[in-house]
């Protein structure tokens, strides 16, 4: 028997897939990524987690028919990395549904909360799951009929399946938070394990009833033979030259980040990479600093790499026809040849050249769909939020240039933030050109009075909550040295004074001005009273109003704000999503200059929100290969990214969600490269 035919037996011995599924996943990976991957982003081992403790623990209102023989009533699953595909036991479907699809008993939620199953947009035969808002996914190989089957066999029980309402409901927040609580990183990473690896236990079925499962249980027979190596079937790692680009040739949206990310996924799995940028200030030469070679010289960005992978590095220097010539000799020389191209003003001419091309671009969230807000927070937390709103407006209208400056510098750092998370830039301005530094300063409103006046609700930080602390305060420090010398001259009289306040201010996220309990605070406070009782009264009522507005009142603006905490998971959003075809057709609308080479069009910076509903981007994904796009992707904004221009050697780790973005873009580039349907 060939080596092909035993490394595909053995990764059916593990998930119990069809082997026609096995075959097809080792044609396309080989061993780069592991026969039988792990997932690498928390936030898929947390979802896999969830999923698979459901099965092992089903809630006792939830029937637990006889699974002998499978595992759990699954036959087996395809793992592929940060993506898994489930096969259900056709006896078992409706049970198992009815186990892992949210349902409401009268103690509580079973199944995974907030977990929704849609039919997916391009295949009959498929369920897609997700939870609205969470960035993984999972798909499982059922009809959508399955679906009322299971909804009719929750509802005969007396139960109420939660699974295809369109907005989460009453409990689903806070089970999930909850299990995420309570479950560490490394469980979480087990359990998904485990689920990936069902093969080996649809013979006896473990008990993890009470226990989780355990590192040497889930070894399997051979686990050298299936772990990470550079052997694959089809030739080897992805062949050919990707262009890193973005859809109109604007910049600001990342590309040096995006490529670094890609080039060192791909290098991971053993492929021998070159990266190539552009003989200008920003991409490697920013990246390198001192260290950066002459144009048309190779660095090695990750000597040491544990893998046979490699990942050089070369500025291309002027002259379309020399950079044509590096180019081509790269392309000979390496696996895969990874162009920084950027914007206009970089090597976006040279994407002609290139294979394939991920394409960045902005989210326009009015394209998605519309976002509605349903606040189940009690009447007297609305109110303080309410308050808490006009007050900061009030706030921002003192008249006094100490507070107009400390209120000037919260928006220009928030700015500062994110600009220097997207490129990696520390510097606000050139401080020896004029008109850089006039253009940003003039921001200052001198006229407290004007027009803008209310131009900011909330002085709060629109900041990731997971920032690192000490990475933010550093980059306060950063910011505010570098604004002191032209500070201190246009503001000579209050400069100072700002500048020894300003960093403990901004980190407290209080508003400026004098603190809270001062003669004028309290005066701004009794006008936010006087001004707001009368609509309060009218959206509430007067109890509540006589009984709650002392209490804010009385708070500090610390007080205020965390007081509202613990009742966040009850204000929720619900995206009404735009028509796929309409969003597709906007998106291929804003492409210039691109040829006809595949493209994965990529959405920059994003978030937790929308951005990750992975039930709209499959519909939009689909609809935009109507328009000639091969697949699209998303590119999220992560602090570890951000840190990539500090520490290179990030790019080496195989897991975390760095790592995980940049195995998305790697996989799709691939298919790519290789000519596939990219799902």
């Amino acid at each position: 028997m060939s080596r092909d035919s035993n490394n595909i037996l053995l990764r059916q011995q593990y998930t119990g897939e069809p082997r026609q599924a096995a075959h097809a996943f080792y044609q396309a990976r080989g061993l780069y990524f592991g026969l039988v991957p792990d997932a690498t982003d928390p936030a898929q081992q947390l979802l896999e987690a969830a999923v698979v403790r459901a099965l092992a623990r089903p809630h006792p209102q939830v029937s637990s028919d006889d699974t002998a023989g499978t595992f759990f009533g699954l036959r087996g699953v395809s793992p592929d990395v940060d993506t898994l595909v489930l096969w259900p036991h056709p006896d078992h479907l409706t049970r198992l549904l009815g186990r892992i699809l949210p349902v409401r008993t009268p103690d509580g939620i079973a199944g995974v909360a907030g977990l929704r199953a849609r039919p997916h947009p391009s295949r009959t035969d498929t369920l897609l799951l997700a939870r609205p808002g969470h960035p993984a996914h999972l798909t499982l190989r059922a009809r959508p009929t399955a679906l009322k089957q299971a909804e009719a066999h929750i509802q005969s029980a007396g139960m109420e399946p939660l699974w295809s309402a369109r907005t989460p409901q009453p409990g689903e927040q806070q089970a999930w938070d909850e299990l995420a609580r309570t479950l560490q990183t490394a469980e979480a990473a087990l359990w998904s394990r485990a689920l990936r690896r069902a093969g080996l236990y649809t013979g006896r079925m473990p008990d993890w009833t009470w226990s989780a499962p355990e590192l040497g249980q889930l070894d399997g027979p051979k686990p050298r033979r299936i772990a990470a190596r550079a052997v694959g079937p089809a030739g080897g790692p992805a062949h050919g030259i990707v262009a890193v680009t973005t859809s109109a040739g604007q910049a600001g949206l990342g590309c040096t980040t995006a490529a670094l990310t890609l080039s060192g996924a791909l290098a991971r799995t053993g492929a021998r990479v070159a990266l190539l940028g552009a003989d200008t200030p920003n991409g490697l030469h920013r990246l390198l600093g001192e260290a950066a070679p002459r144009p048309g010289e190779w660095y090695d960005l990750l000597p040491g790499l544990p893998s046979p992978g490699t990942l050089r590095g070369m500025i291309l220097p002027p002259g379309e026809e020399r950079a044509r010539v590096l180019l081509d000799k790269a392309a000979r020389a390496y696996d895969t040849v990874v162009i920084d191209a950027g914007s206009t003003f970089q090597l976006r001419h040279l994407v002609d050249h290139a294979d394939a091309a991920v394409v960045l671009t902005d989210l326009d969230r009015e394209v998605w769909g519309t976002t509605e807000v349903l606040d189940r927070r009690p009447d007297w937390v609305q109110m303080w939020d309410w308050l808490n709103t006009c007050y900061l407006a009030a706030r921002a209208r003192v008249g006094d240039e100490h507070s107009r400056l400390l209120h000037f510098l919260d928006e220009m750092f928030e700015l500062y933030f994110w600009d220097r998370s997207s490129d990696g830039n520390p510097d606000v301005y050139d401080a020896t050109n004029p008109e850089d530094t006039n253009a940003w300063w003039d921001d200052f409103v001198q006229n407290p009075e004007g027009e803008d006046e209310d131009d900011s609700e909330d002085d709060t930080l629109a900041l990731p909550e997971d920032v690192d602390e000490q990475l933010l305060g550093t980059w306060r420090e950063q910011f505010l040295v570098f604004l002191t010398p032209e500070g201190s001259r246009r503001h000579p009289h209050t400069w100072a004074g700002v500048a020894a306040v300003w960093i403990a201010h901004n980190r407290n996220l209080q508003m400026p001005g004098p603190p809270p309990g001062t003669t004028e605070d309290n005066t701004v406070v009794q006008k936010v009273l006087s001004e707001s009782a009368e609509l309060a009264i009218d959206r509430w009522d007067e109890r509540a109003w006589q009984e709650h507005h002392p209490r804010w009142a009385a708070a500090d603006a610390r007080t205020r704000s965390a007081s509202l905490t613990p009742w966040r998971h009850l204000l929720e959003e619900n995206i009404q999503p735009a028509d796929p075809a309409e969003a597709a057709r906007f998106l291929r609308a804003h492409l210039r200059g691109l040829g006809t080479i595949p493209i994965a069009l990529t959405i920059a910076h994003i978030d937790d929100d929308l951005d990750h509903e992975q039930h709209q981007l499959a519909a939009v994904r689909d609809a935009l290969r109507t328009e000639g796009i091969a697949t699209l992707t998303v590119f999220p904004d992560l602090p570890e990214l951000t840190d990539l221009r500090i520490d290179l050697h990030q790019l080496s780790r195989p897991s975390g969600p760095a790592a995980a973005a940049g195995n998305r873009l790697a996989l799709v580039v691939a298919n790519l490269l290789a000519g596939q349907a990219v799902g």
